[in-house]
């Protein structure tokens, strides 16, 4: 007998979730359960959104414990449209209550706007260095997305050289 004689497994199911599968599976992120440690996650951003709070989130977590997948169905959550940000919540009721969504929804639809920065891996990262240069092209990469024509990395580039050129 196979664990499948036992259990309604998912046939779309994916062990981890990788580049590959977010590109070839955009709608993965709905499927996401969304556990205790999510639901803080989702409080977490709001708190941050809403400056009760620093202005950073920092995901960690064993291989295989779901951190991309996690991270990709909260990028997905803040960038879809409120028809589809309801309907997440709803799907979990138990979850997910109105009031959190409320607060969640409030900040999407708030007069700034939110751009998300999304990548993933980090086996091209090795040091100070290139952390800063994987953040930077990840910025850059979302603003181009946005239709926003960034002057970021000049910014960067001159306040490195002035700072270089300090005595």
């Amino acid at each position: 007998m196979n664990y499948r004689d036992y259990f309604n497994i998912d046939p779309e199911y994916f062990s981890s979730i990788n580049q590959a599968v977010i590109d070839s599976n955009p709608d993965i992120w709905e499927k996401y359960y969304p556990h205790e440690t999510f639901v803080k996650l989702i409080k977490d951003t709001v708190n941050v959104l809403s400056r009760k709070q620093k202005l950073s989130i920092w995901v960690e977590g064993s291989y295989g414990t779901g951190k991309s997948h996690a991270v990709l169905t909260l990028k997905r959550l803040l960038d879809a449209s409120e028809e589809d940000t309801h309907a997440y919540f709803e799907k979990y009721p138990e979850q997910l209550n109105h009031d959190l969504y409320n607060q969640f929804q409030r900040l999407k639809s708030g007069e700034n706007k939110i751009i998300t920065v999304h990548r993933y891996g980090s086996s091209s990262i090795y040091n100070d260095n290139s952390l800063v240069y994987a953040l930077q092209e990840s910025i850059e990469q979302a603003l181009s997305d946005n239709g926003i024509k960034s002057k970021g990395a000049v910014a960067l580039k001159e306040s490195v050289i002035a700072w270089l050129s300090q005595p």
